[in-house]
């Protein structure tokens, strides 16, 4: 024990406390910063989607602001760093990973979008409910983290380092654009879909991997120097002093000014691709974030109860939100009707309902029932996981058939639609 103390001892005095970054992993514990950020992203999406699904809130106009300069890029960076962070490195755990994910994506589909509008479906004969639950196979926060999963491994057995990789997919962002511009759309609305994993199509391809790749493989580049860092008091100060001032000017100019080659502010191409220079600074937003957030922990002293609580439950919060919105947006439209939700008064009433519930149904879940289908065992695992897929399956049989109008987010999911 003495040898091993002395070892230490010896390293750590080696290490110049000047110096920004080690040669060696030392920065190995939790990181307070990235609750914060992963608690901003929740509930900025939370939030985000209740007023994009009913009336614009007092906050939208902030909220929207926020989307522009981070989206859901920072949610993707965080995944990078924490496949630095995990105790489970090795490809073979990525591969899990990322059936689980996949898995858990298509669960979260169906819940979200099939259960409810087929349900409509049945109740009114709309066509509007029938479009809308063929979002079965959409792309989706989670089903693109779990390509994203096997696409780092099949980097990985490519022997590429996470700088090549972080090249990589800065070099798949800025043909993304191009790409979708030349590429002959699929006149199937499903082999649409599915190709929408990978790239922007006409179907629903919120993120595509082309294009938000580069969010995952910057946070892997930067979990790497997060292990090495020993001055994070310099890093961030430095961060602040010169990346703010890019990505302020930055985005002032993207929103007053039109750049010839990059699609409008706001438009489905600007969100879903994150073209060139956008996703570029949209990294260095990130990390001017968690700046402002190790800044403002260091000011606590402590990291509050709801900042841990939703950095620990990311996906939880994530699914309950987007659920409860979906659903409560199906529920008023069969009951009130479509003109009810063109006027709805009470959004930011519904935000406050969502986080509750989210925090409720969390904890719920935590002290009594303690199931989660990400922490299934071996054989209820295969048997859920089989389910989920099955049920995808029939689901797809029988919906397909009935549709005349695919709702994407190219027509807003119609969701002004009578019909």
């Amino acid at each position: 024990m003495k040898d091993k103390d002395s070892e230490s001892k010896k390293s750590e005095e080696k290490i110049d406390p000047n110096c920004i970054f080690a040669k060696e992993n030392v920065n190995m514990g939790h990181q307070p910063e990235f609750d914060y950020l992963k608690t901003l992203g929740v509930y900025e999406i939370l939030i985000y989607h209740i007023y994009l699904a009913f009336s614009y809130g007092y906050l939208f106009t902030l909220l929207k602001n926020i989307a522009v300069i981070l989206s859901a890029g920072c949610l993707m960076f965080l995944m990078g760093v924490g496949m630095k962070y995990s105790r489970h490195r090795e490809l073979k755990d990525y591969i899990a990973r990322g059936v689980v994910l996949l898995t858990l994506g298509q669960y979260f589909n169906l819940i979200r979008d099939t259960l409810p509008n087929l349900i409509g479906w049945w109740v009114t004969g709309e066509k509007f409910y029938i479009s809308r639950s063929l979002l079965i196979i959409q792309t989706d926060i989670l089903t693109f983290a779990g390509w994203a999963y096997f696409f780092i491994v099949f980097l990985k057995k490519l022997k590429l380092s996470d700088f090549q990789i972080l090249i990589t997919s800065l070099i798949m962002n800025f043909v993304a654009l191009p790409l979708f511009k030349i590429m002959k759309q699929p006149s199937n609305y499903i082999l649409s879909q599915f190709l929408g994993y990978f790239v922007l199509t006409n179907a629903d391809s919120y993120f595509p991997l082309i294009g938000y790749f580069i969010f995952v493989a910057f946070g892997n580049w930067m979990g790497g120097l997060y292990q090495r860092m020993v001055n994070k008091d310099k890093f961030y100060t430095y961060i602040l002093i010169f990346l703010l001032p890019i990505v302020s000017i930055y985005h002032y100019f993207r929103c007053y000014y039109s750049i010839p080659f990059l699609p409008e502010l706001y438009s489905v191409e600007h969100y879903c691709l994150s073209p060139g220079p956008d996703a570029i600074v949209r990294c260095m937003a990130t990390l001017v974030f968690l700046a402002g957030f190790y800044k403002l922990h260091k000011f606590l002293g402590k990291e509050p109860y709801f900042v841990s609580h939703c950095g620990k439950n990311l996906n939880q919060y994530y699914i309950i939100s987007f659920t409860f919105t979906t659903h409560t947006y199906a529920f008023l439209r069969l009951t009130k009707g479509a003109e009810y939700l063109n006027d709805f008064k009470y959004p930011d009433l519904l935000a406050v309902i969502a986080s509750f519930l989210c925090r409720s149904l969390i904890d719920l879940n935590d002290k009594y029932i303690h199931f989660t289908i990400t922490t299934l065992k071996n054989p209820m695992r295969k048997i859920v996981f089989s389910l989920i897929w099955i049920t995808t399956i029939v689901c797809l049989i029988y919906i397909y058939p009935k549709v005349e109008v695919y709702a994407n987010i190219w027509n807003d999911y119609l969701s002004d639609s009578e019909s």
